[in-house]
C-alpha cells in the first residue's frame, strides 16, 4: 500500500467512508503509513479519506498530552462528548493547501476509538488536539472544514489562498 495525499477538489473528500476492517487491513502499516505522510506534509492530522482509504481511521499528533506521546491512529471513532463551551479559532488542512478558515468548534471532547490492536480506548481531548481530532473525523463522515463556514467566508477565504499562490509563484 502506498498512500498518497488527495488534494481538492476529490471526490474522496466528500465520500463517508466505511469502518475499519481489520481482516482487509493491517492497522500497523496503515497508521504507520498514515503518520509518516502527516509528518512529511507538516500536519496536524490525517484521516483516510486524504489518502483515498475507505476505512475509519485516521491519525493526529496531539500537542497538549505531553512530549511523550507519539502521533497515534484512531480507528472505527466515536464522539462519545462534547464541551459546551465553544471556540472560533483558524483552522488548514492538508487537502486544501494555503486555505485557512475560522471555524467553531467544541473547546473540549471524548472520543472512544479502536487502536491497532482493536483494544477499545477512551480519550478526552482540548483545545487544538479537540479540534484536531474534530477536523479529522469529519472527513471520515464526508464533511470539510469548508463546510463549517458561511459561503461568504469561504469565498473571502479562496480569494485570499488565490492571492497568496500568486505571490509565491509569481
Amino acid at each position: 500500500m502506498d498512500l498518497k495525499l488527495v488534494k481538492s477538489p476529490n471526490e474522496w473528500l466528500s465520500k463517508q467512508v466505511d469502518p475499519f476492517n481489520f481482516n482487509f487491513l493491517n492497522p500497523v502499516e496503515v497508521e504507520k503509513q498514515m503518520i509518516e505522510l502527516m509528518i512529511q506534509e507538516g500536519g496536524l492530522g490525517l484521516s483516510a479519506n486524504q489518502v483515498s482509504l475507505n476505512a475509519q481511521i485516521f491519525v493526529i499528533k496531539p500537542y497538549l498530552l505531553g512530549k511523550e506521546v507519539k502521533p497515534f491512529a484512531m480507528i472505527n471513532p466515536e464522539i462519545k462528548r462534547v464541551s459546551e463551551e465553544m471556540e472560533l479559532m483558524p483552522e488548514g488542512c492538508l487537502s486544501h493547501p494555503g486555505l485557512y478558515l475560522t471555524v467553531k468548534r467544541p473547546k473540549s471532547i471524548i472520543v472512544k476509538y479502536l487502536d491497532t490492536s482493536a483494544n477499545e480506548c477512551i480519550i478526552e481531548l482540548y483545545d487544538i488536539d479537540a479540534r484536531c481530532a474534530l477536523h479529522e473525523f469529519d472527513h471520515l463522515n464526508g464533511i470539510e472544514f469548508t463546510d463549517r463556514v458561511s459561503k461568504l467566508k469561504l469565498d473571502r477565504a479562496v480569494k485570499k489562498q488565490t492571492k497568496t499562490r500568486k505571490k509565491t509563484n509569481g
